[in-house]
């Protein structure tokens, strides 16, 4: 494995508070901080009640239920922003909330604290966001938050889904490690130790926490937060997304499917199902030209096909070759065989907390047809290597 030492960026997240109380502490934090600055506050119509008991005195924006994470709707709450001077954005609500909150903090280049209500996705600390631009989901440098203060009653008042959709994109970083190690073995990306054992530590804290215990959904929220952390010091969502999240990516996009209430660390869940079972089913690969067409995307794709081609190029998968590829095989094996957990681990194990295992169980097609466009054309979503792209 190439564990060549490189340059970690700094952690910018600093404090971080997930215990009884938190919601004062940032209030304090603001007043020593951020003194003389105007807060505003970003939530939407489920998590306004938190903005109203904990951040009354403060300005706020109020997004739909399930906003989508787009500029369009961004720009919506970065007028209001920019109209009232204010200094300091505080997110307070779960994924989405988080993404158009930091993407505005990045455009205006305001500081951003977060405030967590759900234990439902690790991107509470990242400095990227997730946005749907022109229909395609891509993901975008933007500001990572000062400091994050997370409620234990707040979380635990969050519907049970949401934990699920959390513990999901935790389950994921098994398959996205192994695609990185992939990576670096075919291509030399940089990889790094020490940013690995952060996200296997969150997975170890998640898997050896009793869901039972009322202290489970701080736990989930400290786990989440640590990939949140990895991928701000590693600079991009490589450490924490592979093609788990290519897969739900794919689904959000409705290019082969009609759109669910799933949310996105479900997917999440239910993709790592998926190639687990495909991951330590591979043998032996022979390498096939890999198609980067309009005649061979749009009928999939359709309007968001030129965007995809743009998105792949260069395309990586032209730069492996059969040689390099048998050279490193072996090793790929191995790392399939050692680190990759079964399939039905992971489908147990969410399955025994309520959670979702299956396409059915998100609402999407279950036929062999879809499962096979589904791998076919969600690699395309990212121009990222993964070991589903050479398949």
């Amino acid at each position: 494995m190439n564990g060549r030492e490189i340059m970690l960026n700094k952690i910018l997240t600093e404090p971080v508070f997930i215990g009884i109380g938190a919601a004062k502490k940032l209030m304090n934090y603001i007043q020593n901080d951020f003194s003389g600055k105007k807060p505003f506050v970003i939530c939407d119509v489920n998590t306004e009640k938190y903005a109203n008991e904990y951040f009354d005195e403060y300005s706020k924006y109020v997004y739909p239920d399930r906003q989508h994470a787009t500029p369009e709707a961004a720009a919506l709450s970065r007028s209001r922003i920019e109209k009232e001077k204010s200094g300091v954005l505080i997110a307070c609500g779960s994924g989405s909330i988080h993404d158009i909150t930091r993407y505005n903090a990045a455009e205006l280049g305001l500081p951003l604290i977060s405030f967590p209500t759900a234990a439902s996705v690790d991107g509470f600390a990242s400095s990227m966001a997730a946005m749907t631009i022109n229909g395609q989901k891509l993901t975008v440098p933007a500001k990572a938050p000062v400091a994050l203060f997370a409620e234990p009653e707040v979380l635990c008042d969050a519907p049970s889904v949401l934990s699920l959709s959390g513990i999901g994109d935790i389950l994921g970083k098994y398959v996205c490690i192994f695609d990185w190690k992939v990576a670096n073995l075919l291509t030399g990306e940089r990889y790094d130790p020490y940013i690995e054992k952060m996200e296997r530590d969150a997975i170890k804290g998640l898997i050896e926490t009793d869901y039972h215990d009322k202290a489970f959904v701080s736990k989930l929220m400290e786990c989440l937060v640590l990939s949140g952390i990895a991928i701000q010091q590693f600079g991009n969502t490589r450490p924490a997304s592979g093609a788990e999240h290519h897969l739900s990516h794919f689904w959000e996009m409705h290019c082969a499917n009609p759109e669910t209430d799933a949310l996105h660390g479900e997917q999440v869940g239910v993709s790592t199902i998926i190639l687990l079972d495909l991951y330590k089913s591979v043998s032996d690969l022979k390498l096939t030209k890999k198609p980067l067409t309009r005649e061979f995307l749009s009928p999939v794709f359709k309007d968001l096909t030129d965007g995809i081609i743009k998105e792949n190029i260069p395309f990586i998968p032209d730069t492996i070759t059969q040689e390099k590829l048998n050279s490193v095989w072996k090793e790929i094996r191995h790392l399939a065989e050692t680190e990759l957990p079964d399939a039905k681990f992971v489908s147990e194990f969410l399955a025994s907390k309520g959670g979702k295992t299956t396409l059915s169980d998100l609402g999407l097609p279950s036929d062999n047809s879809f499962l096979a466009a589904t791998l076919r054309y969600s690699p395309y979503v990212r121009n990222r290597l993964t070991l589903l792209k050479l398949l």
